[in-house]
């Protein structure tokens, strides 16, 4: 509980400063955005986005800055502001999809309780990817990028 009261001040604190986003998307900020926020595992998240957009070159991260592959959620509170024809999520910049993965994370961690390390991997692998060996490849992202994480 009071891991979701420190994360959820963070958050508002990120996102009443808009005005401060809008760097350019590199391996770097995006790290560094993560780790502004406050958001659990940040390693993880990093290469879930690097994963997620191909390097940021996706398709959904040029056109939707969707760092995550998020949908439009119905039942948590979101920064997005719309949605694609597939029903992905859609910001106005990169950093609001992080500031969003972080009120995915909250969200979850709130309804499975305090996750390990593992026990996050292989929830992502549950109900996160479509793909088999997702965590896998999140793995070998961490260890390709550990100059960024350390």
């Amino acid at each position: 509980m009071v891991w979701v009261l420190i994360f959820g001040t963070t958050i508002l604190t990120t996102l009443g400063s808009f005005s401060k986003l809008d760097d350019e998307i590199n391996y770097q900020n995006l790290y560094n955005k993560i780790l502004e926020c406050g958001i659990k595992y940040p390693d993880i998240v990093f290469a879930q986005a690097v994963l997620e957009t191909g390097h940021f070159r996706s398709d959904l991260f040029q056109k939707a800055n969707n760092l995550f592959g998020m949908k439009l959620p119905s039942k948590r509170e979101t920064v997005a502001i719309g949605k694609t024809n597939g029903g992905y999520a859609v910001f106005p910049d990169w950093e609001s999809s992080v500031i969003d993965y972080g009120l995915w994370q909250t969200y979850m961690l709130d309804r499975k309780g305090n996750l390990t390390r593992s026990q996050y991997l292989r929830l992502l692998d549950r109900i996160y990817s479509e793909s088999k060996g997702y965590t896998s490849k999140v793995r070998r992202i961490i260890t390709q990028h550990q100059d960024v994480l350390d």
